[in-house]
């Protein structure tokens, strides 16, 4: 049925995944340009310099969220098909994962190199006395959505566990 917990847990992640279309991830300010980081766009902070990068670079973490966005609502439906909603939601986890190792391990690395500077957060929350910020846009939301999906995935084996159960009693 539609009003599942998981069906929640999809809606929420769907959504959670939705707000990073519309926040800045990251700024990146350095002595050579300074960047704007969305999930759609690069943008310069510099009138009158324009990004060097081309329209493409953003494309595999904007068709990442994307993917996990339709998925989420696609597989809300999908309550008839237990077993395809797990493979879906587990699709979407690993989608989520590998969302933060690429902008982690790339994104980060290749925009600091070309401003010369570091990534600052806008959305940002900053732990005292330490210097450190985490960023909410990038990290925490991803994150919470990882959480809400895994969450689902276990309701979804849960309803499987519990139609199997009443199979036997039959």
């Amino acid at each position: 049925m539609i009003q599942r917990k998981q069906s929640i847990y999809l809606f929420l992640a769907a959504i959670l995944m939705l707000i990073t279309f519309f926040a800045p991830m990251a700024s990146f300010i350095g002595e050579y340009n300074s960047l704007v980081l969305y999930l759609y766009k690069v943008e310069s902070l510099v009138p009158g310099i324009e990004s060097q990068l081309s329209p493409y670079f953003i494309l595999p973490l904007l068709t990442i969220v994307s993917l996990v966005i339709i998925f989420a609502f696609v597989t809300i439906f999908f309550y008839k098909r237990r077993r395809i909603q797990l493979i879906l939601v587990r699709f979407m986890i690993l989608l989520v994962l590998i969302y933060f190792g690429l902008y982690f391990f790339h994104y980060q690395e290749i925009l600091e190199n070309i401003t010369g500077g570091y990534a600052t957060f806008e959305y940002g929350i900053n732990i005292p006395n330490s210097g450190i910020q985490i960023p909410v846009i990038v990290f925490v939301i991803p994150l919470v959505s990882a959480i809400l999906l895994f969450m689902a995935s276990r309701g979804i084996l849960n309803d499987e566990k519990l139609i199997q159960s009443a199979d036997r009693l039959r």
